[in-house]
């Protein structure tokens, strides 16, 4: 299986302090699953992006599991007052466009993202070098 650019990243701590990201891919319409760095699966997925996050955070028990914060996404032409936790695709999208904004076929709006976190823009350097 060829593993394209990932919809979100998370990452999980293991009890003796290591670090592992994790890649949200789409595999079909209604399937999404997280796999590791080295493209090996985890296991872990579901139906819908949410339920995918929510079940990586329950299913991994002796580790801590949490999302890379990707910053936050707003609307246009209005921009909303505070913004919704962007996805790592909605991030990429964003930073890869002119001038920031990008059409988020989801929310049928333009929209660009703010304040990410520099652990996600380190995979957004990766992410658009491999076009």
């Amino acid at each position: 299986m060829t593993i394209n650019k990932p919809i979100h990243i998370g990452k999980i701590s293991g009890p003796q302090g290591g670090k592992k990201y994790l890649f949200l891919h789409k595999i079909t319409t209604k399937e999404y699953q997280w796999f590791f760095e080295d493209g090996s699966d985890t296991g872990i997925g579901g139906p819908s992006i949410e339920y995918a996050i929510r079940e990586a955070g329950k299913m991994r028990k002796s580790f801590f599991f949490s999302p890379v914060l990707c910053g936050f996404r707003y609307t246009l032409p209005e921009r909303d007052e505070h913004g919704m936790n962007a996805l790592f695709h909605q991030l990429l999208s964003s930073r890869t466009s002119f001038n920031g904004v990008y059409f988020d076929e989801e929310a049928g709006h333009n929209c660009f993202v703010q304040n990410p976190s520099e652990e996600a823009l380190s995979f957004v350097a990766k992410f658009q070098s491999s076009d």
